[in-house]
């Protein structure tokens, strides 16, 4: 038999009370964190470390000894330290290199900007970056040092108007430089004097637009004339262009005043020289009628009309040849007895004895008989010209008889015989157009 005081089923232990069991949790934690540490510690032992300067003794003696190791190296990721050191190893290289070359700031540029893009957030890339500036700042100063004499000499030349000149002497720079740098600011500078061409054109085209509205083309050609002699082909070809059109509306002016300057000298003439000419000529006074036109032509009122002057002298001039050769056929009669047809269709019969300025005289027996000469028929005139005194066979001799007859009056018989020069290949033009439309035709309309 069991004793009573034994219990039937196995005896659940007694709990421990609470503060025993924090002590339990409290000696578990330590233990982990004693693990922690020697793991920790391991792997610290197991990296490589940096190898030690001269003169200093192995960190691994250190410790052995007591010493204390960096705590900021004992903290910091080991790869961040080695880029730290290339960063510092770039930075110190770049630094000797600028010490050794100083004059060289672009191959200095080029160092500093290696640090800053290998190690961007290295301190030293900071610093580097610093350097980098005041090293573009020295070349900017060294590269205006080096351009600004071309510069002031470009623009020297533009402020004298000579804007071709300073684009040739900055291209000529250009075309020397290795630095694209330099190219470049030639190429602003080139094209600053090329809109500098282009603005004093359009200046000048301002003030020669008001001179021209003026119509005052003389003072407005010299201002695209001055503008073109040292501006760029761009605007010297504007500039040429807008001369032509100052030309030509100058010559348009000058074309249109001499018209109306010639209108009113052809009206003055007309009814006022023409008259007194054609009365002249009807009488047969054609010396008097071609110094008058004479005259007439060389008067500055009528340097408008001078040529239409002219052209009305030598048909008059053509009409008196025929007169002239008349007379002459006549005096080669004097003492013949010869028949004389007058204008009413009676002969007057006698000998011609002589010939009086304006009439002749002809004697039958003892009776003398005086004939006007405007009384003699014209197929007796023209009977003793033509063929005799005057070539037949010349169409300037019945263009001479046409423009006579003009000049008398008689229309009919100067269309006869214009139409009989024509068929003759005879200068009939000219005859034509005083015929139809001259001074003398038009005062022969007044006359009327």
């Amino acid at each position: 038999m069991q004793d009573p005081a034994e219990p039937l089923l196995p005896v659940e232990p007694d709990r421990p009370s609470r503060p025993g069991l924090w002590a339990s949790v409290a000696a578990a934690g330590l233990l982990l964190l004693g693990l922690a540490a020697y793991w920790g510690l391991g792997r610290e032992g197991s990296a490589p470390q940096e190898r030690p300067a001269a003169g200093t003794a192995d960190p691994s003696e250190a410790r052995a000894k007591g010493a204390k190791p960096d705590s900021k190296a004992a903290q910091a990721p080991p790869s961040e330290i080695g880029e730290e050191r290339q960063a510092r190893e770039l930075y110190l290289a770049a630094e000797a290199f600028e010490r050794a070359q100083p004059e060289d700031p672009e191959k200095r540029m080029l160092r500093w900007r290696e640090v800053v893009t290998q190690y961007p957030t290295s301190p030293w890339a900071r610093k580097a970056d610093e350097k980098h500036r005041a090293a573009a700042a020295s070349l900017e100063a060294l590269l205006a040092r080096e351009f600004d004499g071309t510069r002031q000499s470009a623009r020297t030349l533009a402020t004298a108007g000579q804007f071709a000149e300073g684009v040739r002497t900055l291209e000529a720079y250009r075309a020397t430089q290795t630095r694209d740098i330099l190219k470049r600011r030639a190429d602003v500078e080139i094209v600053a004097l090329e809109n500098a061409s282009r603005l004093a054109y359009n200046e000048a085209a301002s003030r020669a637009r008001d001179l021209a509205a003026r119509e005052d083309f003389a003072g407005a050609l010299p201002l695209f004339e001055s503008v073109a002699r040292g501006a760029i082909p761009e605007v010297a070809t504007r500039c040429q262009k807008a001369i032509g059109q100052l030309k030509e509306a100058a010559a348009e002016r000058n074309r249109f005043e001499a018209t109306r300057k010639g209108e009113e000298a052809r009206r003055a003439f007309r009814e006022e020289a023409a008259p007194r000419i054609l009365g002249l000529v009807r009488a047969r006074r054609y010396d008097d009628a071609l110094s008058e036109l004479g005259s007439a032509a060389g008067a500055p009122a009528n340097a408008g009309i001078r040529e239409e002057i002219a052209a009305e002298r030598a048909s008059v001039a053509d009409a008196s040849a025929f007169w002239g050769a008349f007379l002459t056929a006549l005096r080669s009669r004097i003492g013949q007895e010869t028949p004389l047809l007058l204008v009413d269709g009676k002969k007057l019969n006698g000998r011609i004895s002589r010939l009086q300025e304006d009439r002749i005289v002809v004697e039958n027996g003892e009776m003398t008989t005086e004939a006007p000469l405007d009384r003699l028929h014209p197929d007796l005139l023209v009977g003793w010209t033509l063929g005799r005194t005057l070539a037949a066979e010349d169409g300037l001799s019945y263009v001479k008889a046409a423009l006579f007859f003009f000049c008398e009056g008689r229309d009919d018989l100067a269309r006869l015989y214009l139409a009989t020069a024509r068929e003759l290949r005879g200068p009939a033009d000219a005859a034509e157009k005083t015929y139809r439309g001259g001074f003398l035709r038009a005062a022969a309309g007044i006359r009327k």
